[in-house]
């Protein structure tokens, strides 16, 4: 089973990267709104994939998923309306992969399967 975290205030486009994620094999999912949510989601439940939005309601996405995946090795990909501002945000970090558009996530999972050390394909 592929479990997917997702990091986003907004329930709209949490809602629709479930359903995309749904459509290529995930089965379970975390949606949270904060940093420190999405933290104690992954400590109950390692994911096979974090997707970050634009925004979370407190604290940063980027950092959350950093925390993780220096704890367990997990593909990270960014999902934006704001490709610019996304850019910027993560152009040092190797561990994020983006940022894509909502509507490119299924070959941003397809990406992710090659270079990440865990399978997505369990």
């Amino acid at each position: 089973m592929t479990h997917a975290l997702i990091i986003d205030d907004n329930m709209i486009f949490s809602h629709s990267v479930q359903k995309r994620l749904e459509g290529i094999g995930f089965r379970s999912f975390d949606k949270t709104w904060t940093e420190a949510q999405a933290l104690t989601a992954a400590d109950r439940r390692n994911p096979d994939l974090i997707v970050i939005g634009d925004d979370v309601e407190e604290g940063s996405a980027l950092r959350a998923a950093q925390a993780i995946t220096e704890k367990v090795p997990v593909p990270v990909l960014m999902v934006t309306a704001d490709p610019i501002r996304a850019k910027l945000a993560i152009e040092d970090q190797g561990t994020v992969k983006g940022p894509f558009l909502l509507n490119q996530i299924e070959e941003a999972v397809k990406q992710a399967r090659h270079v990440s050390p865990r399978s997505l394909d369990e």
